[in-house]
């Protein structure tokens, strides 16, 4: 009875997302490719629980297509950080990721295909189950689908190093880019992301470990099959929760920018055609006024567009500014200025105001984001810096009196 359980849990945890990010009403191009994700999860692990439950005829059929299905995991998971960070449209040209698993699976079904009963037979219980009374020699067919069985592990475990490797590159890309534009990123960035990525490449070594001893040694040994079907059952429930819950995506983000870009264009009836020594200076001279004496940066919800529209530019040119000239990113720019603000308030007021007020003030968009900015830009956590500032203080003045 346990034994089934472990065996069905991961494809119950892949059809509960399936079906949540299906019935979805706000979905998104990339919650439509992470559904169409856990539906090929589903086929992967319905394969596994008809391999574990010994359904040999029926496995036979699927044994290619899981094949398929376990090697296209991680492309397709990869596609979905792309659909997250750079393709606003899904892009069908990308289909070329799931060549080698197409490939595999292909060169497993033709040689299934070509196999007589008796090597199928020789295959399945001798090999995959390791069952007795099965010895070499064997076919050149049964040795080139056991030669499938090791490509298979290699391309696997490549897949996993090269999807995460590019997976995290596209994701530090696409903060640098909201960066650039936001002044505040929290609920936009990408981290759950890539830390399910991570995860995800820490599964594929659980997988490549379990390959190991070969699938029949959970067979053997059924009580050791919870540890892959627990772990793959809480990574892939993870994959869907923080799927499910990221809002914010690269199509919600072109929108915005060319919704504001219009609006630019709208109020701003001429535009210098370059960006000249002139104009850099006059877009300095501005930025620094609306800094030091408006404090846009109070706005928790500045952005660059914003920032471009009062100043009568565009967001091309204060960008351009703001990156070649000044040397940062808006949202750091714009931080720095916060946690400086921060700063004088918590040196120049005693308990009065707290914390939480005081990251308000500042421009902070939440508790969670002033605290952890102020930290890295100060080393210091808010109330440590206040204690700080209040110690000195009273040293000032006992050293006076």
């Amino acid at each position: 009875m346990l034994y089934s359980f472990f065996t069905i849990m991961p494809v119950f945890v892949n059809l509960f997302w399936f079906i949540i990010l299906l019935l979805e009403s706000k979905q998104n191009n990339s919650k439509r490719f992470l559904t169409i994700f856990f539906g090929v999860m589903i086929v992967n692990y319905t394969a596994h629980l008809l391999y574990f439950n010994k359904e040999y005829e029926l496995y036979t059929i699927v044994d290619s297509i899981w094949v398929f299905t376990s090697l296209a995991s991680y492309p397709l998971y990869y596609w979905y950080i792309r659909t997250l960070t750079t393709d606003v449209k899904i892009d069908l040209r990308r289909s070329w990721v799931l060549i080698p698993a197409f490939l595999v699976a292909v060169y497993s079904a033709i040689i299934y295909v070509l196999m007589s009963p008796q090597e199928i037979d020789t295959f399945i219980h001798g090999i995959l189950y390791d069952e007795q009374g099965y010895h070499p020699p064997y076919s050149l067919l049964v040795r080139l689908q056991m030669f499938r069985l090791r490509l298979f592990q290699v391309i696997f475990v490549l897949q996993a190093i090269l999807s995460l490797y590019f997976g995290l590159k596209l994701i530090r890309e696409f903060h640098a880019k909201i960066k650039r534009y936001y002044s505040d990123i929290e609920g936009k960035d990408l981290n759950p992301i890539k830390w399910m990525m991570i995860l995800m490449t820490f599964a594929s070594f659980i997988s490549s470990a379990s390959s190991i001893f070969e699938k029949d040694y959970f067979i053997i040994h059924p009580f050791l099959l919870a540890i892959p079907s627990i772990t793959h059952s809480i990574f892939l429930f993870g994959v869907g929760y923080v799927g499910y819950k990221q809002k914010f995506s690269i199509q919600y983000f072109m929108q915005e920018v060319n919704a504001n870009d219009q609006q630019i264009a709208q109020h701003t009836t001429k535009l210098v055609s370059d960006l000249s020594v002139k104009e850099i200076s006059r877009l300095n001279k501005g930025l620094q006024m609306l800094l030091k004496n408006k404090q846009i940066y109070t706005n928790p919800d500045l952005r660059l567009s914003d920032v471009a529209l009062m100043l009568g530019t565009n967001r091309s040119y204060l960008s351009r500014l703001i990156n070649d000239e000044m040397g940062t990113t808006f949202c750091e720019l714009i931080n720095d200025y916060r946690v400086k603000h921060a700063k004088s308030l918590l040196e120049n007021s005693n308990e009065e105001i707290s914390l939480d007020e005081i990251g308000s003030l500042s421009g902070f968009n939440s508790t969670s984001s002033f605290y952890r900015i102020f930290k890295e830009k100060t080393g210091l956590s808010p109330g440590k810096y206040r204690q700080n500032s209040l110690n000195q203080k009273t040293r000032t003045l006992s050293i006076n009196d």
